[in-house]
């Protein structure tokens, strides 16, 4: 396996090469976006970082590494990169950072990773997967639409699994090569699924601490996902369907209606499942508060791959229907949506 190390560090640029010393070893499953940013910067802090790849971006990735452009800074790293878990072994911690349609693929292959000690973390969007598994109020429609033949379920216990919620905006802009505008820090919020018990999670923020990077540890991390599922359920979809990105849908007093009746929808969902959330119109409607981001369901959208349908609209039609809740727009805004998808040939939902 390949065991990257900082270097050098000559006006703003880092080059990682490799070294034969071991920290710890982190697997990231799903080199898109997301999980390129993470390998690069991981590799910064000495763990010995391997990628779970496939397509275009594998090929690159072992012929040229990660290229990282966050900001000002330039990012280099050469991670051990492949479509075989097997070839890797066991971890000591697993970074799940796929789209919710590439689950399946994730439960295939991620029992060679998994050691006594391996966690687990989904660094997701939307709903994950094992929402709602709590005995106190078992609610199985996540697991079911999003873990439908049950294997996540069976090869990730509950004492693995740690959630993450993402605030890195981030695309591919070619294979091997990751562009993150904003200049700040990627910031990944870590929490427990209320089922799982009670576990430290500092072996797990100070990994991504240590890489320069923001790893809050929230109690409450059902709160954490909805904050942010309100962002992505109520801009992605409709960015999909008008093309633009979401400084441009703010532009719109009737998208911006829109927007704003799925977010009360939303808030009415997360009210029955006991959170409340605390809406800033401003922050969510105004397009001072946005960027020029393609959202990654656009992206998505515009390469022509599955697009996490599911996890961020569909799951919350239904919570919304289990629990009486009037939901007419993001039904409506769902049904464009998924009949879009299918006549592109990237949904079967």
């Amino acid at each position: 396996m390949t065991f990257v190390k900082l270097i050098r560090n000559v006006e703003n640029s880092f080059c990682f090469r490799k070294n034969g010393n071991e920290e710890m070893k982190v697997c990231i499953f799903g080199a898109g976006a997301i999980g390129g940013f993470l390998a690069a910067y991981l590799s910064k802090a000495d763990n010995e970082v391997s990628l779970i790849a496939r397509g275009s971006n594998l090929e690159a990735y072992k012929e040229k590494g990660i290229k990282l452009y966050h900001g000002d800074r330039f990012v280099q790293a050469f991670p051990f990169a492949t479509n075989d878990s097997q070839e890797i072994g066991t971890v000591d911690l697993v970074f799940v950072t796929v789209k919710a349609p590439g689950l399946l693929d994730v439960g295939k292959k991620i029992r060679p990773l998994l050691g006594n000690e391996t966690k687990v973390v989904f660094a997701m969007n939307g709903i994950p997967w094992w929402y709602g598994l709590d005995s106190s109020r078992e609610n199985k429609i996540a697991k079911d639409t999003l873990d439908p033949s049950g294997i996540l379920h069976r090869e990730v216990t509950s004492q693995r699994i740690v959630g993450c919620v993402v605030d890195c905006p981030a695309f591919v802009d070619a294979p091997g090569v990751i562009i993150s505008k904003r200049n700040s820090q990627g910031i990944f919020t870590l929490g427990l699924p209320k089922f799982s018990g009670t576990r430290s999670l500092e072996a797990v923020s100070k990994s991504l601490f240590d890489a320069g990077l923001q790893a809050p540890v929230v109690e409450n991390f059902e709160q954490a996902v909805w904050n942010k599922l309100i962002v992505n359920l109520s801009r992605s979809p409709l960015a999909v369907l008008t093309g633009v990105n979401e400084m441009e849908l703010a532009y719109d007093d009737e998208i911006t209606e829109i927007t704003k009746e799925m977010i009360l929808e939303a808030a009415q969902v997360a009210d029955a499942h006991g959170i409340k959330l605390e809406l800033d119109w401003d922050r969510l409607l105004k397009a001072d508060y946005r960027s020029e981001h393609r959202s990654s369901m656009l992206q998505d959208w515009d390469g022509k791959r599955p697009m996490e349908i599911d996890a961020i609209l569909k799951v919350v039609c239904l919570f919304a229907k289990k629990a009486g809740v009037r939901s007419p727009t993001m039904n409506r805004v769902l049904s464009l949506l998924t009949m879009k998808a299918r006549a592109a040939g990237i949904y079967d939902g």
